[in-house]
């Protein structure tokens, strides 16, 4: 292992969640990966999440979002209890809780284990969250009074205290939620389903086909959201007739299996909508910010985000001196966000991605992120990087081919010196890649492209690769 830092944050969400607040938060933060679809009881389910248009492997990149979301979404949570649900889901009918869950075995529920307690051994002691590993339901402990705060709504965890009503979390989370809020949006056409249950498959056929028309009517350009997109998922940017006919081919077969989850328990708060909304020009910015038990709005950072190939979200990059006038510049728009979210009984994280249109000048919210983001600790870990003279820093997902020992040992003395981070790692015993969250701090915008690029090509490199072949970090200095 590495010698490292200690990374110290400005400030912890049990902070955050302690201002403005007379009494000490009796809170549970429970996490689990954002396509867990647990169900032990084969009922219908209420909180659905859409679909991927892109088949994948998908139980082993549940395996994965099992251990590294849970664990990079907690690195800022301080001292407060965390419970990481920690099973595998599936969605079979009506089977025992025991052949549903599918337990690992101990050795690999182990290994998941130590790269949790390895990441938060990087703060102080008084900054580290509080870990409970729950194999089951009966696992997540609850003192009396407590409530716990998840990222998004799940069916399994209905019946705990939630802080916020779960269906009110599932409607200010929709994107339909946003286009009917009232905050300043781009021009935003809601369809709704006419059906209220997906029994008869004529009807549902229908309903698709009167719902892909609205998709045909629209001009050009403009975006198609499903209601629960999220990471660039489910969102499709049509600016020519061969997208339009491209993404109406992918939704045909997306809007009937979304149908295929509508029923008398969830028909009502609208999972199978989709919004169409005009396509603006202009720069983009995620905005993340607080949400007070009284309505106070708390600006805590302002990044442009990183997506790959695909349109999927792999990250943030931050330019710290810019924050103030960044805070300056947005602070209406976030204060009616916030407005919005405490008049909906909403008290916690959240951020909005917000685009400048370049016509006009004007803000528009354009997404709405009621949780904790991707880049949310990039606002508490300015301390840590702008001491150290690194005015630039980058969280992001990244693949490599090497194990933690190595890629450490590979970077101990950025490691130690604090121009790096572990974030989360997970090691994937099947194909023998490992996949992380890492955060890199850097003196200017150049510069940390520069060692993003380091970072990639050390990290391709294998375990049993003595060499490196990547480029090197030109002139990477800084006050220690």
């Amino acid at each position: 292992m590495a010698p490292t830092s200690t990374v110290s944050l400005d400030y912890t969400l049990r902070d955050l969640y302690s201002e403005n607040n007379d009494s000490d938060p009796n809170l549970v933060l429970v996490y689990y990966p954002l396509d867990f679809k647990y169900n032990p009881h084969g009922s219908l389910t209420k909180f659905i999440y859409g679909y991927k248009l892109q088949q994948g492997n998908e139980e082993g990149a549940s395996a994965i979002e099992r251990s590294l979301y849970p664990q990079r979404t907690a690195f800022s949570a301080g001292q407060m209890p965390v419970v990481v649900l920690d099973f595998a889901s599936s969605h079979r009918g009506k089977e025992t809780e025991d052949s549903m869950c599918q337990q690992v075995t101990d050795a690999q529920a182990l290994r998941r284990h130590v790269d949790f307690h390895r990441t938060y051994s990087q703060l102080p002691r008084e900054q580290q969250p509080s870990l409970t590993f729950a194999s089951n339901l009966k696992g997540i402990p609850l003192d009396a009074g407590a409530q716990i705060s998840v990222q998004l709504p799940t069916d399994c965890l209905s019946n705990l205290p939630h802080l916020i009503n779960p269906e009110t979390h599932y409607e200010i989370l929709s994107k339909r939620g946003l286009a009917l809020s009232g905050l300043p949006t781009p021009r935003s056409e809601v369809i709704d389903t006419c059906l209220t249950s997906s029994d008869d498959p004529v009807l549902s056929a229908k309903e698709v086909s009167r719902m892909i028309n609205s998709i045909e009517k629209r001009q050009l350009p403009f975006m198609i959201k499903l209601p629960q997109s999220l990471g660039g998922r489910g969102a499709f940017a049509v600016a020519t007739e061969a997208e339009r006919n491209e993404v109406k081919t992918a939704l045909t077969a997306g809007l009937s299996e979304m149908l295929h989850g509508l029923n008398e328990f969830n028909h009502h708060l609208y999972p199978c909508s989709i919004v169409l909304q005009d396509l603006i020009p202009g720069s983009t910015v995620a905005l993340a910010f607080f949400v007070s038990k009284t309505g106070h709005a708390r600006f805590t950072s302002c990044s442009e985000q990183l997506f790959d190939e695909h349109g999927r979200w792999i990250g943030g990059m931050i330019a710290y001196k810019q924050q103030e006038q960044l805070r300056a510049t947005f602070h209406p728009i976030m204060e009616k966000a916030a407005t919005f979210l405490h008049g909906k009984g909403y008290y916690g994280p959240a951020g909005v991605d917000i685009i400048t249109d370049e016509r006009s000048g004007e803000h528009l919210i354009i997404d709405l992120n009621v949780r904790v983001t991707g880049s949310f600790h990039l606002g508490p870990l300015r301390g840590n990087f702008t001491e150290r003279g690194l005015y630039e820093a980058a969280g992001i997902k990244v693949e490599f081919r090497c194990s933690r020992d190595v890629f450490e040992a590979r970077f101990a003395d950025e490691m130690r010196k604090g121009s790096m981070i572990v974030n989360g790692w997970f090691h994937d015993e099947s194909s023998g890649l490992s996949h992380a969250a890492i955060t890199i701090g850097a003196r200017d915008s150049e510069e940390l492209k520069e060692y993003l690029e380091h970072v990639r090509a050390v990290g391709a490199q294998p375990d049993e690769s003595l060499a490196f072949q990547g480029p090197p970090v030109p002139g990477l200095k800084a006050k220690w």
